[in-house]
């Protein structure tokens, strides 16, 4: 099975090294541009076009793809524009071996001083370096890092946003010559608001090319399939889950240790960051060739601020004494007490003012209690209406990321990126109603005869086309089942009897919590 691997890191070095004491770069003018001038409007470019993601917290640990800019290169952007100048003091990097053996994990020539790119230099944090050599599970292999692009290729992203910072570049042997535990071990005290850890992956590298399919039928789903589940283990920091992931499928995943090195890392620090999926995409996507194709994901890590005792509903958007309604489509319930349903709903009216108004500051969690059940990841969706017209609705189907956070993402998509929709204007949002849907774990069903409408959403995938509808849209608009299907097929951009051959169908159950 292929595994590759990829880190990387930087930094302006200084005057006093030669050109001899830097590692030259080995892949400009293949997957990125060459010239300083090209590179610089190439990465603008990508940073402008991708959508700046909406976290709270800072960000302290990430998983980035690493191959060219044309195929993975909007995927990073979309983790990298949120990084700012001056941000960190030191990036370590995490990356696979691609082209030499290395048993264990591979720190720099002592000699080596930094990394050159064609936008400068990125000066070696020695003080680490020198200190991990002492330290179980590192060894120095020099030669591993002369053709390795996977640190290489973050260098000019972090170059354009964080700009100024020392790099640790480690490179990783394959599964069973590591010894993750003591790595991680060693790592973990490094880690603050001050630092930032990366990783550098690739995910399913499928096709002939890479002696690898696993799956002849429905190829772009299935490598989604994975992927999603992949990437949401690593959010969740679920080490055994994507271990296993890993070991049952023989995933061809390059930066699984790399990976598995950092989310190590992250739960023996004292940070206890919430992950987030930022972003997922394959090669396949950008070419519209599924025959030889390879996933990518950018997942972040963000720690979170210290929570207060209880919510304080002062200057929240709670309404003081009130009861949240709720209503069940089937029998599923994910267990909220009255206190966690009012959580959420201060949650979603605040981050509409928020956003609507102009997001001046981060926000701020620190108001609420955010209990275990709240921090589960949890799917959700945020409906928005006035006079009972919708105004806005957006959500997911996969569980990647906390409850409190989904609740908050989706009311900010809702309110601003909704294709169907202008964006909602300040003086709206009196007027606005909100619903949050929590979802259920999602199951397939073997024929639409098994739906049952009222109780169940349902979810229509034929070939590249798919559309969902929740619970509660059939049962709103007095539809039967043979309409329901009709509309959800128009929806997804079919006729309205595709439904009837060819199609696959999911179904979830949904709790819907509705202002009183």
């Amino acid at each position: 099975m292929n595994r590759f691997l990829f880190l990387s890191v930087a930094v302006v070095l200084g005057a006093g090294c030669s050109a001899a004491d830097v590692r030259p770069p080995a892949v400009a003018g293949a997957f990125y541009e060459r010239s300083p001038f090209a590179l610089d409007r190439q990465i603008d470019a990508l940073l402008k076009d991708g959508l700046r993601p909406v976290t709270t917290g800072q960000l302290v640990a990430a998983v980035v793809p690493h191959a060219g800019y044309v195929f993975s290169g909007p995927c990073a952007a979309s983790l990298y524009s949120g990084i700012s100048s001056g941000q960190y003091d030191r990036i370590i990097i995490l990356c696979p071996a691609h082209h030499l053996f290395v048993a264990g994990v591979s720190l720099p020539d002592p000699s080596l001083m930094g990394y050159a790119t064609p936008l400068g230099t990125v000066e070696i944090d020695q003080a680490v370096c020198d200190a991990l050599t002492k330290t179980k599970g590192f060894v120095v292999v020099p030669e591993a890092a002369v053709r390795e692009h996977a640190i290489e290729v973050q260098l000019p992203l972090l170059q354009k946003t964080a700009r100024t910072f020392k790099l640790v570049p480690l490179i990783c042997g394959l599964p069973g010559t590591v010894d993750v535990d003591a790595v991680s071990a060693a790592l973990a005290p490094y880690l603050g608001e001050r630092t930032l850890l990366l990783a550098s992956s690739d995910f399913t590298h499928f096709g002939p090319n890479y002696g690898f399919e696993p799956f002849t039928d429905r190829i772009p789903d299935r490598l989604r399939e994975w992927l999603t589940l992949a990437s949401g283990r690593i959010a969740a920091l679920d080490e055994k889950g994507f271990k296993a992931h890993c070991d049952t499928s023989h995933d061809s995943i390059c930066g699984e240790i790399p990976i598995r090195i950092m989310m190590a890392a992250l739960n023996r620090s004292t940070l206890k960051p919430a992950g987030r999926v930022i972003g997922l995409s394959s090669s396949g996507e950008k070419t519209g060739d599924y025959r030889n194709s390879v996933s990518y994901a950018a997942i972040g890590f963000y720690a979170v601020p210290p929570v207060v005792a209880a919510l304080n509903s002062t200057g929240t958007g709670a309404k003081e004494g009130a009861t949240v309604k709720e209503h069940r489509s089937g029998t599923w319930t994910p267990g909220l007490s009255e206190a966690e349903k009012t959580a959420l709903f201060a949650i979603a009216r605040d981050t509409l003012k928020w956003c609507v108004t102009g997001r001046r500051e981060p926000f701020d969690y620190g108001r609420y209690t955010l209990t275990p059940l709240m921090k589960a990841d949890t799917a959700t969706f945020v409906t928005l209406k006035i006079q009972g017209a919708l105004r806005g609705c957006i959500g997911s189907l996969v569980p990647a990321e906390p409850l409190y956070v989904s609740v908050h993402d989706n009311a900010v998509n809702a309110a601003l990126r909704d294709p169907r929709f202008r964006p909602v204007e300040p003086e709206e949002l009196a007027r606005i109603t909100v619903d949050v849907s929590v979802l259920s774990p999602i199951r397939d069903i073997a024929s639409v005869a098994d739906f049952k409408i009222g109780q169940q959403g349902i979810i229509l995938e034929k070939g590249r086309y798919r559309a969902v509808y929740l619970p509660e849209v059939a049962t709103e608009q007095g539809w039967t089942v043979e309409e329901t299907l009709a509309s959800l097929s128009e929806k997804a951009g079919l006729p309205a009897d595709a439904w009837r051959e060819g199609a696959r169908f999911k179904v979830f159950e949904s709790v819907v919590l509705s202002e009183p």
